[in-house]
């Protein structure tokens, strides 16, 4: 029976680049899984989340001109 050998230096080298491709393989997955899981989660197309963007915004345009006027009263 043969003893058992322990890797040296190139082994060592190869077991880590293949640890690292591997690690960047399961990065890119869990990636994939999450952006895919926020893009479903956030609900419609493109074009209505835009929608309700714009929609949001000009609610909040039209709180800070409601503001402006209120601090210009309270200023005259």
């Amino acid at each position: 029976m043969l003893p058992l050998q322990v890797p040296g230096g190139p082994e060592l080298i190869l077991i880590a680049l293949n640890l690292l491709v591997l690690l960047a393989v399961l990065l890119g997955i869990l990636g994939g899984i999450g952006f895919f899981l926020l893009r479903m989660r956030s609900g419609g197309d493109v074009e209505e989340r835009l929608d309700r963007i714009e929609r949001k915004i000009g609610g909040l345009e039209a709180r800070v001109e409601d503001l402006n006027e209120r601090v210009s009263e309270l200023e005259e």
